[in-house]
């Protein structure tokens, strides 16, 4: 196994490192983890090492605004020169709209996306669809989110053709993703911990609405990091990440359930391999090991000492549809607050608790997009304006049909893209020569 990683970052000050998951590589710099998918081996980018914060590091940062302390942050896994100073931007939403909306327009830089046809509300697929521009491409596929994940595999193992066209992830398959939710779990602990000044520093308890099983992938890493927190999974009926924490049950079911908390259904947890990682003390043999397994069989018991390790690092619970009606219209009555589903699983594990230790529900949309679920908990909601407007907006997608190569209509359109950058732009815009052409994938 090619790049090994060292137990701790210890007082190194040379840049940070990362390798995959799997070990079949050798170490990139930060730019190849951002500008890349999978692995070439089919891994997941991981630093090559964790950095440990003290107890001083945790009271200056917990002082920071939001935005001071992602740099902060950054700054552990990037070189100075490349974390923004000044200014900092960021979207949030959904994975799809999100993406479209921080590269479209943009020279040499064209995005596909892939939508599950019919499985996202109409506000979550008009707000991709209505964006008319020439490097947007939208895709719509009649498969679920791990369906639709499978062609974009198979551009990501095509190893000349990723580097040939400088294909990049945009959904949390890429590290700067995972990176940047890290912030998430230290800001919520400093909103939440009652006093920094007790010994040893409080607990706050953090749950995380997940499918991908980035942004719990991105807590366990804070908590490595040495942030006092306890995590909680909590996902919908499509279960296999409550199964794994429960039983180390990683087995699909024999098909996906359609849910009110549609982003979380999926049931192939893809950052689970991250987490694999991190807990069996970075070894690539191991979790390569059980990946091939799974991908294999799409059936895995873990093994005794890694599941023990895993349930240490997490709680799960797992809400039906029911649940999350219940705790939509308990948040209303209670709160005045209107949840999307999504974060009403994190609400319905919240309201299932006695204790009174600090807890934070991390809430991750509007509940303006998921207008179903809204009128099946009986409330009211009022869109906003830059919502309604959608309905009357031009639409552009490009349909997929079952039976069809997926992967190969890709291929086409991304060649087909990269000719239209180099007639435009002349030599200086051919791909890997002069300035170079990125292909955002990615499926929300």
């Amino acid at each position: 196994m090619l790049g090994g990683p060292s137990s701790d970052c210890g007082a190194s000050t040379a840049p940070m490192e990362y390798i995959s998951t799997r070990g079949g590589v050798g170490a990139v710099d930060f730019e190849g983890a951002l500008f890349s998918g999978y692995a070439p081996d089919g891994g997941l980018f991981m630093p090559q090492c964790i950095p440990t914060l003290d107890r001083d590091t945790l009271q200056r940062w917990s002082r920071l605004s939001y935005r001071e302390l992602v740099k902060e942050l950054c700054s552990l896994f990037i070189t100075a020169e490349l974390v923004p100073r000044d200014t900092l931007n960021g979207t949030s939403g959904d994975t799809g709209s999100s993406a479209i909306e921080s590269v479209r327009g943009q020279k040499n830089m064209d995005i596909f996306v892939l939508l599950p046809k019919g499985l996202c509300t109409q506000i979550q697929e008009l707000q991709m669809t209505t964006v008319i521009e020439n490097n947007v491409h939208v895709f719509a596929a009649p498969g679920n989110s791990d369906e639709i994940d499978e062609p974009i595999k198979e551009l990501f193992a095509d190893v000349d053709f990723a580097r040939k066209y400088n294909l990049m992830s945009l959904n949390s398959v890429n590290w700067s993703r995972i990176m940047v939710q890290i912030a998430h779990h230290f800001y919520a602990y400093f909103q939440c911990a009652p006093s920094l000044d007790t010994t040893p520093l409080p607990v706050v308890e953090i749950v995380v609405p997940t499918g991908g099983g980035g942004n719990i992938t991105a807590g366990c890493i804070a908590q490595k990091m040495g942030l006092p927190i306890r995590l909680v999974a909590v996902v919908n009926s499509n279960d296999i990440i409550h199964r794994i924490v429960q039983h180390g049950d990683l087995s699909v079911s024999e098909s996906v359930k359609a849910t009110l908390a549609s982003a979380m259904d999926i049931q192939e947890p893809y950052n689970i391999e991250r987490i694999f990682w991190l807990l069996s003390g970075s070894d690539s043999h191991l979790t390569k090991m059980l990946m091939d397994q799974f991908s294999v069989s799409k059936s895995l018991k873990l093994p005794e000492d890694l599941h023990r390790k895993l349930s240490k690092t997490l709680q799960s619970c797992s809400a039906s549809d029911e649940d999350i009606v219940r705790a939509m219209q308990r948040c209303w009555e209670n709160n005045r607050y209107l949840l999307c589903p999504h974060s009403a699983v994190a609400a319905h594990y919240h309201y299932s608790q006695l204790d009174s230790m600090p807890r934070c529900c991390l809430a991750p949309a509007s509940a303006a997009k998921f207008q179903d679920a809204v009128l099946r908990a009986g409330l009211a909601l009022q869109l906003p304006p830059d919502i309604t407007t959608l309905t009357s907006m031009e639409t552009r997608s490009i349909p997929l049909e079952p039976g069809q190569d997926w992967a190969q209509v890709l291929r086409e359109r991304i060649k087909a893209a990269a000719q239209r950058w180099e007639t435009q732009g002349g030599q200086s815009a051919r791909p890997g020569q002069g300035e170079v052409t990125r292909q955002g994938v990615t499926r929300t």
